[in-house]
């Protein structure tokens, strides 16, 4: 196993003193542009990571990570940064709002958050990851991982399987007897997710007209969901069920359902993603694709080599180099009133057609 390469080294290679190196990775002042450039340039060449541990005890801190998520006002990022802060114990979590903007990701990725914390964790929305160069998703001088659908080799990536999402929500709708599902996804570069159900949900016999496939570009809320229902009822199409790609979304098509007389799930089902508090009280309570956001957040700080899930001490960062490697976690289905009724029985005979009309 190679050695371990220390900020001696990137200070060696550059010509500078580690009084130095360090200053430009927090990025104080004092260093000239020249200065600046070759110490970045040895840290690239020699794939330097900073250590979590010591630049935590360096600065008198117990160590703090930077979680940058698009909004709090989406119930799947705000049910993500509670878990993660959770797992992370003592290491304090800033969180940082892009907005979803991608000059602002953009600055997240080159390693704006290095001055005020020791790693970072990025859940992108306007940059697709996945069509970045390996070398610029990871030019952060320090720990970053991602939680992205999909992201280039060799950067540190968490994800809940999309084709495993697919296939729960596929088979529940067809031991429902469902043939005809919407699908309401998200218009962002980032977004995997709506082709990916799609995909899944054909191969598994079931009808997704081109047509009930609808992005929208206000995902966080429920009037995305109010707004996929609208256009949904201008095509005129008989669909009997809705599959969302978060609980907002799906609060929102339910309520827009239900104001134009469409029962749910008597007629047409819905089915949210994230299993966050918005589908466990709304009316009907919703079924929704759990991701397992726990492990997310464990996984991520693993990762980093941060909690309990890391190979050193639970809730301190562990020693060694950052080992680029995928975890995923498993879904499941949370089954709710939204597609099934209150006696907890479908709606319906299995294998009969419904012909909900929105």
């Amino acid at each position: 196993m190679a050695a371990r390469v220390t900020m001696s080294d990137v200070a060696r290679r550059a010509g500078v003193s580690t009084k130095t190196v360090s200053n430009v990775l927090r990025g104080a002042p004092g260093a000239s542009t020249a200065t600046r450039r070759r110490v970045l340039e040895a840290v690239t060449a020699l794939d330097y990571r900073l250590n979590p541990s010591a630049s935590a005890l360096r600065s008198g801190r117990r160590g703090s990570i930077t979680l940058a998520i698009p909004t709090l006002q989406q119930p799947l990022y705000a049910a993500l940064a509670q878990e993660l802060m959770r797992a992370a114990d003592d290491t304090t979590v800033i969180l940082e709002l892009t907005s979803g903007e991608a000059e602002h990701e953009q600055e997240i990725l080159a390693g704006s958050w290095a001055r005020r914390s020791d790693a970072a964790v990025l859940v992108p929305r306007a940059l697709d990851p996945a069509s970045l160069p390996a070398g610029e998703a990871s030019a952060s001088p320090a720990p970053l991982a991602l939680i992205a659908d999909s992201g280039p080799v060799g950067v540190p990536r968490v994800s809940c399987p999309l084709d495993a999402q697919a296939a729960l929500v596929a088979a529940h709708l067809r031991s429902l007897g469902r043939i005809r599902p919407a699908v309401v996804g998200v218009a962002s570069a980032a977004d995997r997710w709506t082709r990916a159900c799609v995909r899944g949900l054909r191969e598994s016999g079931l009808r997704v007209d081109d047509d009930a496939v609808l992005r929208v570009g206000s995902p966080d809320g429920m009037l995305g969901g109010v707004e996929a229902v609208a256009r949904l009822a201008y095509t005129g199409l008989p669909v009997d069920a809705v599959v969302c790609h978060n609980d907002a979304l799906a609060a929102g098509a339910v309520s827009a359902l239900r104001r134009r007389g469409v029962r749910v799930p008597l007629e047409v089902a819905v089915i949210g993603r994230g299993n966050t508090d918005a589908a466990a009280f709304a009316t009907p309570t919703l079924t929704s694709v759990d991701l397992d956001l726990p492990a997310i957040a464990r996984g991520a700080l693993s990762l980093l080599s941060i909690g309990a899930d890391a190979t050193g001490s639970e809730g301190s960062p562990a020693p060694g180099p950052l080992e680029p490697r995928p975890v995923e976690t498993t879904p499941a289905l949370s089954v709710r009133g939204s597609t099934v009724d209150d006696a907890g029985a479908a709606p319906g005979r299995r294998g009969e057609p419904h012909r909900g009309q929105v």
